[in-house]
């Protein structure tokens, strides 16, 4: 049940010009190299990683299961819609 002051309409949502995000660490675990004995277990692996979420990425265009092309440079992601 909603109060006094719910309308029902959800809150326009204001795209920010900037976001600042902290880059995390994941863990992937890669197969043993050929050159490793039998039966090594897979080696744990650091690897950084982000992650953004919310719905300013919808209101810039980025809707679930849209494409996105990354441009890597030195200090620098670009993300672009890939278009068709």
């Amino acid at each position: 049940m909603g109060n006094d002051y719910s309308t029902g309409n959800p809150r326009p949502v204001k795209i920010p010009a900037e976001r600042r995000l902290t880059v995390g660490t994941l863990v992937y675990y890669y197969p043993p190299r050929k050159d490793d004995p039998p039966c090594s277990p897979q080696r744990p692996v650091p690897v950084p990683w982000l992650q953004m979420k919310g719905h300013w990425l919808a209101e810039a265009g980025f809707g679930i299961q849209t494409p996105v092309k990354v441009r890597v440079m030195p200090g620098c992601l670009v993300l672009t819609l890939v278009e068709d």
